[in-house]
């Protein structure tokens, strides 16, 4: 599954929404935690899990130089489809459930996308899986 976005950029930035919940650069905080942050608050969370990737590259860059390999396959991912993924490999699923993963936040800011003649924009958090 490949994404189906014309364009797609990213820019840093602390949105006020983001500060009110405590959700800045540096802040670890659990997976479950941070799942139910984006479900109350609507923004998309991109998770890494490459540590020299996330920390040394930009999301504009990472979206530019992967658009060809499918979402599930690239070193990072939305969190709903990382999700998924891991709810059907039934292995990985109990050991998160034995031992919550920690996220730590690299970075906030807005996604702007446009396809066709649809443009959204959403917050955003860049975060690294521990």
């Amino acid at each position: 599954m490949t994404e189906d976005v014309c364009s797609v950029s990213f820019s840093p930035g602390t949105p006020e929404e983001f500060e009110s919940v405590g959700l800045a650069a540096g802040v670890r905080l659990p997976l479950d935690r941070l799942k139910e942050l984006q479900e109350r608050h609507g923004f998309e969370v991109i998770l890494y899990f490459d540590e020299d990737l996330a920390r040394n590259s930009t999301l504009d860059a990472d979206y530019a130089d992967f658009r060809i390999v499918p979402v599930q396959a690239r070193p990072f991912m939305p969190l709903a489809v990382f999700l998924r993924v891991v709810a059907e490999q039934e292995e990985i699923a109990r050991r998160m459930q034995e031992e919550t993963p920690v996220i730590e936040v690299l970075e906030t800011g807005m996604i702007d996308r446009c396809s066709g003649c649809v443009h959204c924009v959403k917050q955003y958090i860049k975060g690294l899986l521990l």
